[in-house]
């Protein structure tokens, strides 16, 4: 098995490179080798490595900023898709590419399965999904893993931002009326790794899963939560869990729409790997404790 990285500095690369180790049989591409704007160098890669499995953790998440930036949004999460597709049809690789929750509208009531229709609200969402019709449309092997709030020590993430905002805020204010259930990115690089080394003993099917954290809640809800485990643990924060307040979206205008619903039903997967997903306090108590031992938090 050979497996060639993409988008090693985000939370889930970071994660994977973690995993999987400085091993001769895994590549880890940084933005300077492969430019996503420059689709030459993504073809380079792959003709030169020759993987058996492609993990692709690289992509613009800037929400807000992709509605300006649209055309850059499309090229990295939808155009170098193409090529990477194409590159790994001809080397006969399996292409495991990260989605979104935002690829749906979030106006159904339930959580989202994977044959439920994509609708999009904004630009990211609609990268996201052309990118997966690329992908579905080039022939080769692939594994799409939709995937919601991610979370980590690394980066940029909800978590981190609400503690540091705890830390000099007295009294904060937090959207309720958007529900899902915090990922950290662990889970999904371990998830990852099991899929890959499930393929490599018997290979599987190309599907598009679902991989969240069990269990729903509001960003209020994560925030509240997040505020007392760092205080239980510790942590001197300015502003107590009682001080957070509930606002609905309307209160907190940004650029880009958001999902009102961005559960993901992730029994599918759950079936063919014989798991069952955490709670999705679990990740984030994970998230707080590893922010903690990295001197993150004081």
């Amino acid at each position: 098995m050979r497996v060639l990285v993409f988008g090693t500095k985000g939370q889930v690369g970071s994660e994977l490179k973690r995993i999987l180790g400085p091993e001769d049989s895994v590549r880890f591409a940084s933005r300077l080798e492969a430019d996503f704007t420059k689709p030459q160098m993504i073809e380079q890669l792959i003709e030169e490595f020759r993987p058996s499995h492609i993990i692709n953790a690289a992509a613009y998440t800037f929400v807000d900023q992709a509605e300006i930036d649209e055309a850059l949004a499309f090229v990295v999460n939808a155009e170098a898709l193409q090529v990477m597709a194409s590159c790994a049809l001809k080397v006969d690789a399996m292409l495991v590419h990260y989605s979104t929750d935002y690829v749906f509208d979030g106006s159904s009531q339930m959580s989202y399965e994977e044959g439920d229709t994509p609708n999009p609200l904004g630009v990211y969402g609609k990268s996201k999904l052309l990118g997966e019709v690329y992908i579905r449309e080039s022939g080769c092997r692939y594994l799409i893993l939709r995937t919601s709030w991610v979370i980590s020590a690394t980066g940029n993430n909800f978590i981190k931002t609400i503690l540091k905002l705890a830390k000099v805020n007295e009294q904060l204010s937090v959207v309720n009326d958007q529900i899902g259930a915090p990922t950290s990115a662990d889970l999904i690089a371990r998830v990852t790794c099991d899929l890959i080394q499930k393929d490599e003993q018997d290979p599987l099917s190309s599907e598009i899963y679902h991989l969240s954290s069990s269990g729903e809640a509001s960003w209020f809800d994560v925030a509240v939560h997040a505020i007392n485990r760092a205080i239980n643990a510790g942590v001197s924060l300015a502003c107590d869990p009682n001080n957070v307040s509930p606002i609905p979206t309307s209160d907190y205008p940004t650029r880009a729409a958001r999902p009102a619903n961005s559960r993901l039903n992730s029994d599918k997967l759950e079936t063919l790997l014989a798991l069952n997903m955490p709670y999705w306090t679990d990740g984030v108590d994970g998230t707080i404790d590893e922010l903690i031992r990295k001197g993150l938090l004081k």
